[in-house]
């Protein structure tokens, strides 16, 4: 036992007696997005934490893909910290930079969640769409759909 009792003394002195700031684990995640109309308009490719998932204006990173006449395309999501999220992807018909809804609050527009849950009479709740990152590089495919076809 002394020498066990030895050695974190010795690692004590050695670090100073104080914990190190390792920087925390990060994630790349790659979402390939199938279903794409190749003539419509941006995929918009979110994703979020649970606190704020379905929020307008709460997504942890984003990024914006143009089609380019494309029935796929991949977008890239850099330095996200270990941890469980969900992506949300639309895409964008008419270029004003959101789903749009009808006045019952169906979108109009080609939509999905990570995990592909069906979500045609009620929004996914986090569990549906949760995805963990817990490795440097992850790669998930979302597939869009209208609302008349989930």
């Amino acid at each position: 036992m002394n020498g066990v009792l030895g050695f974190c003394l010795l690692l004590l002195t050695f670090t100073g007696g104080q914990s190190q700031d390792w920087p925390a684990a990060t994630a790349r995640l790659k979402v390939n997005v199938l279903g794409v109309a190749a003539n419509g308009g941006n995929i918009h490719i979110a994703i979020h934490r649970e606190a704020t998932f379905l929020q307008d204006e709460s997504a942890l990173s984003s990024v914006v893909v143009s089609p380019r006449g494309k029935a796929e395309v991949s977008g890239q999501l850099e330095a996200l910290p270990h941890n469980t999220y969900a992506v949300a992807v639309f895409q964008d018909m008419n270029g004003n930079d959101q789903l749009d809804k009808n006045a019952l609050g169906i979108p109009t527009e080609p939509y999905a969640f990570s995990n592909n849950p069906i979500v045609k009479w009620r929004a996914p709740t986090f569990n549906d769409a949760a995805v963990p990152l817990n490795q440097a590089e992850q790669v998930i495919s979302i597939t869009l759909k209208y609302w008349k076809d989930y």
